[in-house]
C-alpha cells in the first residue's frame, strides 16, 4: 500500500489544525547548522531528542526551531501525529530546517509500515480525533515506546519498531522489552501518567538524556515544575527469551519491512500476514486452553492467560475489543508464538489441523457468551484463512445443504425417536456437536434423521416427529456449531443404519397409544416395586406412567400427557423434583420390569409386538413376567 494518502490534506473537515501549508512561524525557519544524522530504522522522536541534545535546548524547543506542525488548539505541546506520519507542513519545515530527503524523514514514522504492518488508510491528517480511533484497531504505540535497556547502554537511539504492537523481544541480546518504567510506573517516552499523553517538555531543568526515563508527574509544591523520573532505563531488568522466540520476532519485522510471507504455505502481502496475526490473537485470547499456554515461554504464557481470565470474567471491562493490540512485550511475545503453528504451517492441510481446536471453541463461545453473534465479527482477516475457518466451521446453512433430502434412506418418520438412544449420541454423534448440551443434541439428531427421511427443513422435521410446540425453536444455533457438515451426516445415516438394523419400532403409534397411560395401576406397580422394597403411591403411579413414556417414545419423561395441565394442589417445580428424584431412585431391575410392563401394555392396546431398542432389549411378543426379580 502506498504512503501517498498522508502526503496531502484531504477535504474533510480542519479540527484545530494549523493550515498545512509553511505558517507564520515556519516563514522564521532557517536552517540549523547542525542535526545529527538519522541512524537507520531510527524512530523519530529518538532523532529529534538527539537534535535537542545537539542544540543544547529543551525537547519540545526543538521540535518548533526544527519547523514540527504543533495544533493551533489550546495549549497543546506535542507535535501533530508526532513519529506517527508527517504532516505536509512538518515535511516541509523540516526539509527547510535539516536539508534531510522526504525519504529519509519518512522512513523515521511508523507510516514506513503502513501497507505492511499497519493500515493507515483512516488516518486523516485534517482531523488530529483520527489517531486515537485508530490505535483500538491497529498494533502500534502512538505515544510511547518498548525499548531494551542493553542496546540503548550501548547508543541512545531508539529504533521505530520498538513502537509496533508486535515489539517483543530484542533480536541481537534476546532479552523481553521493557514497557515501564519501575521507577514510576510510567509507559517509556509517554511523558506523564496522565490519561492524555503529554507535551513535548520546553523548561530547561528536564533531562534531556535519551538513557534516562524523564516521564513527568505532578510536583504538589510548584505545580509548574512537575517532578522528573531519574529512572536509568538501561538499569532496568529484563528477562532472557529462547532462541524460537527471536527467531518468531526477526520474522514478523522482515515481513513488517516489505519481506515476502506465506500463510500456512500460501503466498500472501505483509497486510494480510498481520491481519492473520491479528485474528489469530484474538481468537486465542478468548479460546486458548491451559495446555496450549504450557507449550509457551512462561511469562508469555502468563500474560496471556490473564487476559483471557480478564475477558472472560468481565469482557466489557477490557478497552478494546478481542482484536486490540497486546498491551506488553510479554503478551506480543505470546501474541507471536501461539499463532506460529498457524500462520507459518508448512500447507494448508497443517495450518487446518492446528486452528481446527480454536474454530470449533469459538462456535461454541459464539454460543454460550455472545448470544450467537460472531465474538470475532470486524477484525478484519485474509481470504486463506476464511477459507479456512469456513471448512472447519461452515456457515449453518451449509449443513442442510449437505445432504439431499427426501431419498437419503429408507427411513420413516414414524420410526424416528424425538431423543436418539444417549449411547448411540455419546458413541457417534457428540463428537459433532461441540459445546451442546446432550438432551439437545440428541434432539437435534433425531430431527436430523427426519431430514434425511425427506423433511425439508428443520420445522417440517419437527411436526413430523410431532415435536411439542414449547419445544420448537429456531436450530441456527446449533448448526453453527457443526464443524465439518460432511461428517456430520455421515454420522446422521449411521444412526439410520442402527435404527434398522435393530428393528424398526413405530415411535408414533407408541406415542399414541401410550397418551392413554396416565398412571400404572397400583397392583402392577406394587408387583414391581415388592422386590426391590419400594412403596406405591399415588405420584409414583403417575410418575412410572412417564417414565414408561420416556423408554418406549423415546421423547423425554416431560412430554408425558401424565404431566399435561399440572398436579393440582402441587406446583411445577415439586413435580418437576420428585420426577427428577423418581428416576433416580428406580433400581434397575425394577426399571427392567417396567419397561417390560409398559411392552405388554402396548400389545394388548393393539401395537403389536415391537423390538424394543432401548433398555428392554428386543422381544418377540407380549412380555409376560415383568415383576422385577
Amino acid at each position: 500500500m502506498s504512503n501517498e494518502h498522508l502526503a496531502e490534506p484531504t477535504a474533510a473537515r480542519r479540527r484545530g489544525v494549523v493550515h498545512p501549508q509553511l505558517s507564520a512561524h515556519a516563514t522564521r525557519l532557517r536552517r540549523l547548522p547542525v542535526v545529527p544524522a538519522p541512524v537507520e530504522g531510527e524512530a523519530f522522536h529518538s532523532w529529534v531528542e538527539r537534535t535537542a541534545i545537539k542544540l543544547d535546548v529543551p525537547l519540545g524547543i526543538a521540535a518548533r526551531a526544527l519547523g514540527l506542525e504543533f495544533s493551533s488548539a489550546g495549549k497543546m505541546r506535542r507535535p501533530l501525529f508526532f513519529g506517527v506520519t508527517l504532516t505536509p507542513a512538518s515535511l516541509a519545515g523540516l526539509q527547510l530546517t535539516t536539508g534531510l530527503t522526504t525519504k529519509t524523514l519518512r522512513q523515521m514514522q511508523l507510516a514506513r509500515y503502513d501497507g505492511t504492518a499497519l493500515n493507515f488508510s483512516r488516518l486523516d491528517l485534517n482531523d488530529v480525533t483520527t489517531l486515537p480511533r485508530l490505535t483500538r484497531h491497529q498494533w502500534f504505540l502512538a505515544y510511547d515506546s518498548r525499548a531494551c535497556p542493553h542496546c540503548l547502554s550501548r547508543n541512545a537511539v531508539w529504533p521505530v519498531w520498538w513502537r509496533l504492537g508486535i515489539a517483543a523481544v530484542c533480536p541481537v541480546h534476546r532479552r523481553l522489552l521493557v514497557d515501564k518504567c519501575p521507577a514510576c510506573g510510567v509507559r517509556l517516552r509517554r511523558g506523564g501518567g496522565n490519561k492524555k499523553p503529554s507535551g513535548l517538555p520546553t523548561g530547561t531543568h528536564y533531562a534531556r538524556d535519551p538513557q534516562e526515563c524523564g516521564n513527568r508527574s505532578p510536583n504538589p509544591v510548584a505545580a509548574s515544575q512537575p517532578e522528573v523520573c531519574r529512572q536509568r532505563i538501561t538499569e532496568i531488568p529484563t528477562l532472557s527469551v529462547p532462541h524460537a522466540l527471536v527467531d518468531l520476532q526477526v520474522r514478523a519485522l522482515a515481513i513488517a519491512d516489505g519481506g515476502t510471507a506465506r500463510l500456512a504455505g500460501e503466498p500472501v502481502s505483509g497486510a494480510e500476514w498481520f491481519d492473520a496475526l491479528r485474528y489469530l490473537t484474538a481468537a486465542a485470547r478468548l479460546v486458548v486452553h491451559d495446555d496450549e499456554l504450557a507449550e509457551l515461554p512462561g511469562f508469555a504464557a502468563d500474560a496471556l492467560a490473564a487476559v483471557r481470565t480478564q475477558r472472560a470474567l468481565s469482557p466489557r471491562a477490557v478497552p478494546g475489543g478481542a482484536g486490540v493490540m497486546p498491551g506488553t512485550a510479554s503478551e506480543a511475545a505470546a501474541a507471536l508464538a501461539i499463532t506460529e503453528p498457524i500462520l507459518n504451517a508448512s500447507d494448508w492441510g497443517a495450518g487446518a489441523r492446528h486452528l481446527a481446536p480454536w474454530a470449533r471453541r469459538l462456535a461454541a463461545e459464539r454460543q454460550t457468551r455472545h448470544s450467537g453473534r460472531n465474538p470475532l465479527r470486524g477484525i478484519q482477516h485474509p481470504a486463506g484463512l476464511h477459507r479456512m475457518m469456513t471448512a472447519i466451521v461452515p456457515h449453518h446453512y451449509r449443513i442442510a445443504g449437505a445432504v439431499t433430502t427426501g431419498s437419503s434412506v429408507a427411513l420413516e418418520f414414524r420410526h424416528i425417536p424425538n431423543l436418539i438412544d444417549a449411547d448411540d449420541y455419546r458413541n457417534v454423534m457428540a463428537i459433532h456437536l461441540p459445546g451442546t448440551t446432550p438432551v439437545v443434541g440428541r434432539n437435534f439428531c433425531s430431527l436430523a434423521l427426519a431430514r434425511l427421511a425427506g423433511a425439508e427443513t428443520w420445522a417440517q422435521a419437527e411436526d413430523s416427529l410431532d415435536t411439542p410446540r414449547r419445544r420448537k425453536g429456531n436450530w441456527g444455533k446449533t448448526t453453527q456449531r457443526i464443524p465439518d457438515s460432511q461428517a456430520f451426516w455421515n454420522g446422521i445415516r449411521t444412526l439410520a443404519d442402527l435404527l434398522q438394523k435393530r428393528g424398526s419400532i413405530d415411535y408414533a403409534a407408541r406415542r399414541r397409544a401410550l397418551s392413554e397411560l396416565l398412571e400404572v395401576p397400583y397392583d402392577s406397580l406394587f408387583s414391581i416395586f415388592r422386590p426391590v422394597r419400594m412403596g406405591v403411591t399415588r405420584q409414583r403411579q403417575r410418575h412410572a406412567a412417564a417414565w414408561i413414556w420416556q423408554a418406549l417414545t423415546g421423547s423425554p419423561a416431560h412430554d408425558s400427557p401424565v404431566y399435561a395441565g399440572g398436579w393440582e394442589g402441587l406446583s411445577a417445580a415439586s413435580v418437576t423434583e420428585a420426577r427428577r428424584k423418581f428416576h433416580e431412585r428406580v433400581p434397575e431391575s425394577a426399571a427392567r420390569a417396567l419397561t417390560l410392563w409398559g411392552l405388554e401394555w402396548l400389545y394388548e392396546q393393539g401395537t403389536g409386538p415391537q423390538p424394543d431398542s432401548g433398555a428392554a432389549g428386543a422381544v418377540g411378543g407380549p412380555a409376560r413376567s415383568w415383576s422385577a426379580h
